[in-house]
């Protein structure tokens, strides 16, 4: 990680009191760790390979201390948001620490910020879901003028999840959000009462459980390395020239099976159910997933039932797993810049579930 906090450190002279509580963030925001559901927040992204990688935690979404610290602004925004609320007379449930947990199955969650059970002005008696967001000028300019659907089509997907969700873990009939949207430069409010469109919403959620259960790597959005929706997306170099390399983890690894019924299994163990913090861990057994490793070869007749041999440039055939070479020494070898198999020492134990 220090390797990469020094390529998005900022240019700009700061002062030592500054730049002391940016790093002390950087190090302490960086540690938390990445959701095993696929969340609804995600679920209307325009690229489904990124929903992919990102369920399989490919790599760490690494930020400098700054936007972690915007991002705890926003946080607690929700505490101002919802204190407003109630003042103006909303009676309101599951917000804050309290959120409504929503299993929709097979891998896909979601948390509403709130569910506002009677007061909105606009509908006094009718239900509605709360999502809360902040803004910049920009942002929210654009938010005021095209409303939430077309400004933020990833908040609208969400919502709509929500409204399904809410109705089938509370049995209750919701299909009313109100998005609450707060400028962070001038505080001005946005608020726009969102309509359930229950069809859309059924396919937003099979999407996402269609994605979660995949064992293979959906397609890109696009081919093209300078495409605009592409050029900033930190999996941008494994798509586009296939350099990238994935975390060490039991999420990458080609044993690793997202079940239908919310389980991960590893087919090395013998189908057994993987413990959310062996997940974290990984295990010596690892092999790295073909579908994230592009410019590398398989090489079936040479593979085994636990071990992948793969054609990797400058290295030639590598056997990898527990019977060949570890996947960290691998990826440690290949980030030294070194070449041939015998620059890959093979240590390996084993691990019980």
């Amino acid at each position: 990680m220090a390797e990469l906090k020094q390529h998005i450190d900022l240019t700009i002279s700061k002062s030592k009191t500054a730049e002391m509580i940016d790093d002390a963030w950087f190090w302490q925001g960086n540690k938390a760790e990445l959701r095993p559901y696929l969340g609804v927040s995600l679920i209307g992204h325009h690229c489904s390979r990124y929903l992919w990688l990102n369920f399989r935690w490919f790599s760490w979404d690494i930020q400098e201390g700054r936007l972690l610290r915007l991002f705890r602004r926003g946080q607690r925004e929700e505490e101002t948001v919802v204190s407003d609320l109630r003042m103006i007379g909303m009676e309101l449930d599951y917000v804050l620490d309290k959120q409504l947990d929503m299993d929709f199955g097979c891998h896909v969650k979601g948390h509403p910020d709130g569910l506002i059970l009677s007061g909105v002005p606009e509908a006094p008696k009718t239900p509605h879901t709360l999502e809360i967001k902040t803004h910049n000028r920009e942002s929210f300019n654009e938010l005021e003028s095209k409303g939430v659907m077309k400004a933020k089509p990833m908040h609208y997907a969400q919502m709509q999840c929500e409204m399904l969700g809410a109705s089938m873990t509370l049995g209750l009939k919701i299909e009313r959000a109100l998005y609450v949207a707060v400028s962070k430069d001038d505080d001005r409010l946005y608020t726009e009462r969102i309509r359930l469109d229950r069809p859309y919403a059924q396919s937003l959620i099979k999407r996402g459980q269609d994605i979660a259960v995949s064992d293979y790597i959906p397609s890109p959005i696009s081919t093209k390395p300078d495409w605009w929706q592409c050029r900033f997306c930190r999996f941008h170099d494994l798509c586009h020239g296939g350099k990238l390399l994935p975390e060490i983890h039991c999420r990458t690894c080609i044993h690793f099976t997202a079940e239908k019924d919310g389980m991960c299994t590893c087919a090395c163990y013998g189908g057994k159910e993987i413990p959310l913090e062996a997940q974290r861990k990984g295990c010596p057994c690892h092999v790295f997933h073909p579908d994230m490793v592009p410019s590398w070869e398989l090489i079936r007749e040479n593979s085994t039932k636990d071990s992948a041999c793969y054609w990797i440039p400058d290295f030639g055939a590598v056997l990898n797993g527990w019977e060949g070479y570890p996947s960290e020494d691998i990826k440690a070898a290949i980030r030294r810049g070194e070449h041939g198999t015998e620059d890959i020492s093979a240590e390996s134990d084993s691990i019980d579930f």
